[in-house]
């Protein structure tokens, strides 16, 4: 994702007990926090498994027709569909609407040359993400086809559309995911500090470095090692690097994800100031 671009509730009460951490989202309720925590959570676990996708093409030399980085989308999405978790169908509709927030905040499609980049549009990736959601399952996507107003014949054409991505995948990965289990996956977090530390503390804290990390190993046979580096970069970014065979997390994509969702939510109301003596004992001290 070079252009860049579950436990929830452990992270969150994990990460609430620190001084300076805390200060990053004073103003927000407790499940506000949680909401922002998820939401930046998973959007970084799609993009993880967007990442996935290029290491495997690269290193198990899979074909890929048309541009890569809508083959990753798909292949991120598709993965996330065959979980058939209610977190994995929350993550891939966090995903969406991620795609839709950044379109908005970076104004993707604004220039010439956004048309001309090797990533798709960032609304035209949601309603991808939404478009195998609903051909998948119509009954369980179906809701939210219509909430990101997909017609019904388009709907129905998707179904045809999942049918070629799962039959494609399923074709070009057999031979690579029997016997698996065998890849070796080292991951490293590197320390993060200062406005960095809550969102590095966040990613760490929600699994989902160490739960993609776990997909790799798994379920693919790499003949060579795999790293995975979550870091500082300089840059809201995350991406392959196959000089290195590497998948690299920048927290401050992190920090991106959880801002871009609390920009979308009331804006915080900080506590009145106490009346004066407030608080104390009436009893006086012991």
């Amino acid at each position: 994702m070079r252009r860049l671009l579950f436990p929830i509730l452990l992270a969150l009460a994990a990460l609430m007990t620190g001084g300076v951490q805390a200060q990053d989202m004073a103003g927000f309720s407790k499940q506000q926090r949680a909401e922002i925590i998820r939401f930046a959570a998973n959007n970084s676990l799609f993009v993880l498994y967007h990442e996935m996708a290029h290491l495997l093409v690269d290193q198990l030399r899979l074909p890929v027709l048309g541009r890569e980085e809508d083959a990753a989308d798909n292949v991120a999405t598709w993965t996330l569909l065959n979980k058939r978790t209610p977190e994995s169908d929350k993550a891939l509709a966090d995903a969406a609407e991620g795609w839709l927030l950044t379109g908005v905040a970076y104004d993707s499609g604004k220039y010439e040359e956004d048309f001309a980049a090797a990533h798709s549009l960032d609304k035209q990736r949601a309603y991808q993400i939404v478009c195998l959601m609903v051909g998948s399952d119509d009954t369980a996507f179906r809701p939210i086809a219509n909430q990101y107003a997909i017609g019904r014949d388009r709907q129905d054409s998707c179904y045809w559309e999942y049918e070629l991505v799962d039959r494609s995948l399923k074709g070009v990965l057999e031979e690579h995911t029997a016997d698996a289990g065998n890849s070796k996956v080292n991951v490293t977090y590197h320390d993060a500090g200062g406005r960095l530390k809550f969102a590095a503390d966040a990613f760490r804290s929600s699994g989902v470095f160490d739960e993609v990390a776990a997909e790799v190993r798994d379920h693919y046979n790499l003949r060579r090692p795999v790293k995975f580096n979550a870091r500082r970069c300089g840059e809201a970014n995350a991406y392959y690097d196959p000089d290195t065979i590497e998948i690299i997390f920048c927290y401050e994509l992190m920090k991106d994800f959880m801002e871009l969702y609390a920009a979308e939510l009331p804006d915080p109301v900080n506590p009145a100031p106490r009346p004066s003596g407030a608080g104390k004992d009436k009893g006086g001290s012991n």
